[in-house]
């Protein structure tokens, strides 16, 4: 589904990635784990086509995309969410979806046709905000939702999108341990259709969504393994793991 062949990316005399390589198979679900620096946002940026790579390949789906804007890979199948909210403040909860489900059903920008009345679009709206456990507040506006809804609502509209692939970034960011647990719930409900590239920091999430893991550090792939191998890895313990149980966490 991806691959990512000696991947790197420069800023100035910085490198940020380091002659990455990986493999992400279809309908695998793959955890990216690292601390600050290590270059999980900026693999993302690459991966998604906002950033260009310095050198490498990426190929999505069988086809070489690195020439690629971020619409273009979108149009292919590959979704985000990101680590900050990505909203319209000033519309409800059933109008972003709508947005999202209309541009991917190929209703947007049609003449005389209101996608509030579309039979498709209503019906992607309904099956995402029960997905997602939404529907009970659909009509509640953006800017007055509290922020684990918005989490929701973002994860929500890549679905709508209906991605291949979903590049997930810290999908349980400053959410409450009630919020963690619904997205426990939630990545383990997704049909394997879709494929999952998830950043995150929640170590129980990790170990319980991940197939398998990729750990970061400095931009460079240290270590990969199943969820199991990753625990019981020495020097994975001593880089990331061991940092979050010997004191301040610095991820």
């Amino acid at each position: 589904m991806l691959e990512v062949k000696n991947l790197s990316k420069d800023f100035g005399g910085l490198q940020i990635i380091r002659d990455l390589s990986l493999k992400v198979e279809a309908g695998e679900r793959r955890v990216i784990l690292g601390p600050n620096g290590a270059g999980k946002t900026t693999l993302f940026h690459l991966l998604a086509g906002t950033l260009a790579p310095s050198q490498g390949e990426i190929r999505f789906d069988g086809a070489a995309i690195g020439a690629l804007n971020a619409v273009r890979r979108a149009r292919l199948g590959m979704a985000r969410s990101y680590q900050k909210n990505n909203l319209f403040e000033s519309l409800t909860i059933r109008e972003n979806l709508m947005l999202a489900a209309s541009a991917a059903l190929g209703k947007s920008g049609k003449l005389f046709r209101d996608p509030r009345h579309d039979a498709a679009v209503k019906a992607r709206i309904d099956e995402i905000a029960e997905q997602i456990a939404l529907t009970e507040t659909l009509d509640a506006q953006v800017s007055t939702a509290p922020y684990g809804i918005r989490r929701q609502l973002e994860v929500g509209i890549a679905l709508a999108t209906k991605p291949k692939l979903l590049l997930m970034d810290e999908p349980t960011s400053g959410v409450g341990p009630s919020m963690i647990d619904h997205f426990h719930r939630l990545l383990n409900q997704l049909p394997r259709s879709i494929t999952l590239l998830i950043i995150e920091h929640d170590m129980d999430l990790a170990f319980d969504v991940a197939d398998r893991i990729s750990v970061l550090n400095f931009g460079e792939k240290l270590f990969e393994g199943t969820p199991t191998e990753t625990k019981g890895n020495a020097m994975v313990r001593s880089i990331y793991l061991g940092e979050r149980e010997g004191g301040e966490h610095n991820a």
